[in-house]
């Protein structure tokens, strides 16, 4: 039995995600904000919404395969989260049962494993109503499928079958066991035996039969040698089928668990009005978006409250280069974009009114970080080791964000590392968006074609309205701006 419903034919895993580049999205669009919050304290729902971020899908197919099930996610909302409990509390009940967990007599985990089907089987049944009571509901080919699973392959007949059988081992008046007599009188080829109420006592009334003494130890141990050998195929049959069964909950578990986070991060973002929807992926040789109404989820969910939406459309652009005043929306706008790619390719919905891109191989960060505190190296040092390490890991078609990239030395210096980089980059099919002060790196674009220039929105009065809006490239970051604002504030506070 397999879930499948984020992935089409394979099994959904979490693991380690600790290489670099996934560190550093983590961090760089503050990711954690939003995991936190699709989590609400759940340990599982963290681990798997952490998971499906950080391995964004490449295939387009994948991504609608997701989108679907998301679809069939938000508007069943109670429905989801009653096959979420019930894998929870299969998970309670396992771990409530801890008798089962003892392996050192085969009889121990025999009765443990009769023990823990029939609490599988409980679980199976409860999943199975309600897939009957819900499954025209839904329209995705994963909740398709596994309902159609759960409805063929646990009928009525089947869970009394599997019922009645574990009934019958779990009987305490004795084990029925047979075997032959080897060539030196040994007992071979023993076979545990169901008992048959029909017919049973008539069979075995005749049978030779003997009573072991009270106190007979030797025997007693011979009895239990002999059951052993008998139970111990169908014991290994029980402990394989509770294996598979587990196997399957903790998948269905775990896969709900990102469906629920989802659930979750809506309900949120409807609480501050703001919007969202399903992105539409072109292929990765395409270089157009539409992004409107696009917002920094991670703001959004620090100030609470509403915040200031986005529009950009652009047409075969590689390079996207982000200018303006300081303080002006330029870094957020950038993390909006790094989420809502990431958000897409996890088969998420977006934080936006509407978000059109094309699917990218890998998606990486480099945005300026504090200073060394160990001091084995300087910023710039520090820069360029992680850009070379990016520039290890990248593929044609991938999209970096550069936030301030090389700030740290002059100007000059700065922008020839920074156009120097950028041109080999998008040269080479690589998205690139990058927030820069540097005027120099900015205006070395100025006569390419496949070109966006933004720059954050700024009023004569110096007032930023944090929107992203076109415009080439200015001289000034009107830092003057920020010194008269302060300076004013502590005057009046002095007053």
């Amino acid at each position: 039995m397999k879930a499948h419903l984020m992935f089409q034919n394979k099994d959904f895993k979490i693991q380690e995600n600790d290489n670099f580049w996934k560190l550093s999205l983590l961090a760089d669009l503050e990711l954690d904000y939003m995991i936190s919050s699709m989590a609400r304290n759940d340990e599982l729902i963290y681990e798997s919404a952490k998971e499906a971020l950080l391995n964004p899908l490449t295939k387009n197919e994948e991504i609608i395969y997701r989108q679907d099930i998301l679809s069939d996610v938000l508007k069943n909302e109670k429905v989801i989260r009653t096959l979420y409990k019930i894998t929870l509390e299969t998970e309670i009940r396992r771990k409530e049962s801890w008798s089962w967990l003892s392996t050192r007599y085969l009889s121990s985990a025999f009765s443990g494993s009769v023990a823990l089907l029939g609490l599988y089987i409980e679980m199976l049944t409860k999943l199975r109503e309600v897939a009957d009571h819900n499954s025209a509901q839904f329209k995705s080919k994963g909740f398709q499928k596994l309902f159609s699973m759960f409805q063929k392959e646990l009928s009525d007949e089947y869970i009394e079958t599997a019922t009645n059988l574990l009934n019958d081992l779990k009987r305490s008046d004795g084990t029925l066991i047979s075997s032959n007599v080897g060539n030196y009188l040994q007992g071979i080829n023993y076979v545990f035996r169901q008992k048959e109420r029909k017919g049973f006592r008539r069979r075995w009334f005749f049978a030779h039969a003997y009573t072991l003494a009270e106190r007979d130890e030797r025997g007693s141990i011979d009895i239990d040698y002999r059951r052993n050998r008998a139970i111990n195929e169908s014991t290994n049959v029980l402990a394989q089928a509770t294996e598979n069964l587990e196997s399957f909950f903790v998948m269905l578990k775990q896969e709900l668990a990102f469906y629920v986070g989802c659930l979750n991060l809506s309900e949120k973002i409807k609480k501050y009005e703001m919007p969202i929807s399903l992105p539409s992926m072109a292929s990765q040789d395409t270089n157009d978006r539409t992004m409107n109404g696009l917002y920094d989820l991670s703001l959004l969910l620090m100030k609470k409250n509403k915040i200031v939406k986005n529009e950009i459309e652009s047409k075969n652009k590689k390079l996207y280069l982000i200018t303006g005043a300081n303080q002006g929306g330029k870094s957020t706008f950038l993390r909006s974009v790094g989420q809502a790619q990431i958000m897409a390719q996890s088969g998420m919905f977006v934080c936006a009114q509407e978000f059109k891109a094309p699917i990218r191989n890998k998606i990486f960060t480099h945005f300026k970080k504090e200073e060394d505190k160990t001091l084995t190296s300087g910023k710039l040092d520090e820069e360029l080791i992680r850009m070379s390490e990016i520039t290890d890991h990248v593929e044609e078609n991938s999209m970096i964000l550069l936030n301030e990239s090389f700030a740290s030395t002059n100007e000059l210096e700065g922008s020839e590392i920074n156009h120097q980089i950028t041109k080999a980059l998008i040269e080479n099919n690589i998205e690139v968006f990058a927030v820069t002060h540097l005027y120099t790196y900015a205006t070395s674009f100025k006569d390419e074609t496949n070109i966006k220039f933004l720059r954050a929105q700024r009023f004569e009065d110096g007032k930023r309205t944090f929107k992203i809006e076109e415009g080439k490239p200015l001289r000034t970051a009107f830092g003057q701006d920020l010194y008269h604002q302060i300076f004013k504030e502590e005057s009046k506070i002095e007053n």
